[in-house]
């Protein structure tokens, strides 16, 4: 897709300062089906999120004709997926959105075969659809990608990782993300400057009783994860995820961290799963059981700034809301 628009918005932009504005309000998403209408996209452009985030699932590759290709995925499916997530409400909706406030991250279903790892035949076709698709730079290990906004004192760090590229088969020993992310994401970790840091995952990171897609069943490399946030005395860490076609907030108290962490998971914005209930001791509120996105805002006017983490709907209500003050995302001095 050509993003000619693109380019000017983001002159437009830095000319004005908006590169560097305070992010005060983030919006999020996964699981979209771009040929189905939904209000849900009202309400994102009544939030006017300063920047948008893809969380995976982003467009169907393998739904074709109302059907799931399980095998044998034509020659031109990355091809036709992009084309329709290019003519969709989502896209219209955030047309406004710089090239750079407009981050994304795939999941299973635009990696082009369910639940598929790092042994997916054509995950370098899919690689290279996604790239001309979204940008980012040309890694040959993935789609993983970081960028900071905002200026000193008020930067927001997001960090989307690639959790299919890389991914070994579930096991108590398995990994996820390969050498060179788990390399990368420590020097963004350790990098000085954020207050805050969104990292975006396709799959849950912290629930970890129901029996689907989850950094649980990768318990070696999610002992890592939580390992190198401690080492980096990262402060400010929240995780976004997606995938499970309903939305939820986990608060772990005990990840070593010093502080709690929280993971969003916002999904879908078209896609709702039968499963009303499922069990999650760490659950925040309740299971949000209907089209929704994630939004993140930040009061910086306050002296000890505020970080709110909602799950919206589709008539503008918020499900589910948690309010942390920024000093209480950050580890222990010493």
């Amino acid at each position: 897709m050509k993003r000619v628009w693109v380019g000017l918005i983001l002159t437009i932009g830095l000319v004005s300062g908006w590169a560097e504005e305070p992010l005060s309000r983030i919006g999020f998403g996964s699981c979209y089906k771009p040929e189905k209408s939904t209000p849900l996209w009202g309400k994102v452009a009544e939030f006017d999120p300063q920047v948008w985030l893809w969380l995976g699932d982003n467009v169907y590759v393998d739904f074709i004709n109302g059907q799931y290709v399980k095998s044998n995925l034509e020659s031109k499916a990355f091809e036709q997926g992009y084309e329709r997530m290019a003519k969709s409400e989502g896209m219209a909706t955030l047309k406004k959105l710089p090239a750079d406030h407009v981050m994304a991250t795939w999941d299973d279903h635009d990696y082009g075969l369910n639940d598929a790892g790092r042994n997916w035949s054509r995950k370098k076709e899919a690689k290279k659809a996604f790239v001309k698709f979204w940008g980012g730079e040309q890694r040959s290990d993935g789609v993983y990608s970081s960028r900071d906004f905002g200026p000193d004192g008020k930067r927001v760090r997001v960090i989307l990782l690639d959790t299919r590229f890389n991914r070994d088969d579930p096991g108590p020993a398995g990994d996820i993300l390969g050498s060179g992310q788990w390399k990368w994401l420590e020097e963004e970790l350790r990098r000085p400057g954020a207050e805050l840091v969104v990292i975006g995952s396709s799959i849950q990171v912290l629930a970890s009783q129901h029996r689907f897609e989850k950094w649980g069943n990768f318990p070696k490399a999610k002992e890592r994860l939580f390992q190198l946030i401690r080492d980096a005395k990262a402060r400010g860490v929240i995780f976004i995820s997606g995938d499970r076609h309903n939305g939820e907030i986990t608060c772990q108290k005990d990840s070593g961290s010093g502080y709690p962490l929280f993971d969003v998971t916002s999904s879908g914005l078209t896609e709702v799963s039968s499963l009303r209930e499922e069990a999650n001791s760490m659950r925040v509120g309740n299971l949000v059981n209907t089209q929704n996105f994630g939004a993140i805002t930040v009061d910086w006017s306050l002296p000890d700034p505020v970080v709110s983490l909602e799950l919206r709907d589709a008539d503008g209500n918020v499900q589910e809301k948690v309010a942390t003050p920024l000093s209480q995302l950050a580890p222990p001095k010493g």
